[in-house]
């Protein structure tokens, strides 16, 4: 896997537009744990995604809601407590995740930005949705029989937007 041509993903800094973070104009920390909420209780109750993130994953709403923290430029403490990208192949390895299970995590995903009230704007929503997209195939990638680890593994970086 090839992460030099990611586009949007920073290895260091943060994007500001007008001054302010990813996660500083999505409305804090607060408002992402609220989101990821909103998509993990769908998710639960999803027939296709249902036994998928029930399966083992008590704790899968405070590591996403840290990697989203993360990734929006706030606190590293996705890296810090989860190791980072190898701890995302670890959490994913062997789920074999489907294309259409794919799909449906970013469906999930950009309707809980609406139900948790994440801006609309164009900027915010358009970078949402690409960086989850993003995000959803390499997680499908890292899932498949026969994934290997890297070495070294990427940052998480923060997103670009």
């Amino acid at each position: 896997m090839d992460f030099d041509g990611v586009e949007g993903l920073r290895a260091e800094g943060v994007t500001r537009v007008d001054g302010r973070t990813m996660l500083e104009h999505a409305g804090g920390r607060q408002r992402i744990k609220e989101f990821v909420e909103c998509f993990h209780q769908a998710a639960l109750d999803d027939d296709l995604l249902g036994e998928m993130f029930y399966r083992g994953k008590p704790a899968h709403t405070a590591h996403l809601a840290a990697f989203f923290e993360e990734i929006m430029g706030g606190r590293q403490g996705y890296t810090a407590h989860h190791d980072g990208v190898a701890g995302l192949f670890q959490a994913h390895a062997g789920l074999r995740i489907t294309e259409e299970q794919r799909a449906r995590f970013v469906e999930l995903m950009m309707a809980a930005a609406v139900q948790a009230g994440l801006p609309s704007d164009e900027r915010f929503r358009s970078a949402l949705r690409a960086r989850i997209e993003q995000g959803s195939r390499f997680s499908t990638v890292l899932s498949q029989d026969g994934a290997s680890p890297l070495s070294p593994w990427p940052p998480v970086g923060t997103w670009d937007w």
